[in-house]
């Protein structure tokens, strides 16, 4: 079969007005779905905000826009990263062991207040057992991370069972009737210590 120089020219451009329908159908149909994107108060705000967009810092601020409200977003840093960061957790009293569940940011500072920790005094006397009865910081680091230590010295300074040896290892006595001040025990299991009060 031969085909002329006309039919031939005449088969291509038929083919090319196919494709080139394909892609404009293609187009209409992205162009729909973009604008049916959410364009709410808060993609306005932020777009606002941002000299390039779309960008990975205005999606990520737009992602904290819907979270707390366009009405609050950006307002005040300390009111926006509470509401985003504040999660239920559990506190405890160092001197009791007695658990409270933090539901609020309300009861998180009433009970900081009254002197509640994060961390479970019964997991710190736990260490010191495991460690012998007396340890240093390293452990307590080990087990709750170094971004805890202040937590950490604030229950074992509260904690009425554990006391501070000179040397800065820290005792622990499971009798609580015991004042750890008057004991001459580092913990070694030998009491009084030989070693104790040597410098």
């Amino acid at each position: 079969m031969q085909i002329t120089k006309e039919q031939l020219q005449q088969i291509i451009k038929e083919e090319l007005e196919a494709v080139l329908d394909e892609k404009r159908k293609k187009k209409k149909s992205k162009k729909k779905k973009k604008s049916k994107s959410k364009k709410d108060a808060c993609y306005h705000k932020v777009k606002s905000r941002y000299d390039v967009w779309p960008s990975a810092y205005a999606s990520g601020a737009l992602v904290k826009c819907r979270k707390v409200g366009a009405k609050n977003w950006g307002n005040s840093k300390k009111n926006e990263s509470l509401n985003e960061e504040f999660s239920t957790h559990d506190m405890y009293d160092p001197k009791t062991g007695k658990k409270y569940i933090a539901k609020v940011e309300a009861d998180h500072t009433a009970m900081a207040k009254k002197g509640y920790v994060h961390i479970d005094p019964k997991k710190i006397e736990k260490i010191l057992r495991d460690e012998g009865g007396a340890a240093g910081m390293d452990p307590f680091m080990k087990e709750f991370g170094d971004d805890a230590k202040d937590e950490i010295l604030k229950a074992l300074k509260a904690m009425p069972s554990v006391a501070k040896h000179e040397d800065g290892d820290y005792i622990l006595d499971d009798n609580k009737a015991v004042n750890l001040q008057e004991k001459k025990n580092c913990g070694c299991g030998m009491n009084p210590c030989k070693t104790y009060g040597r410098r």
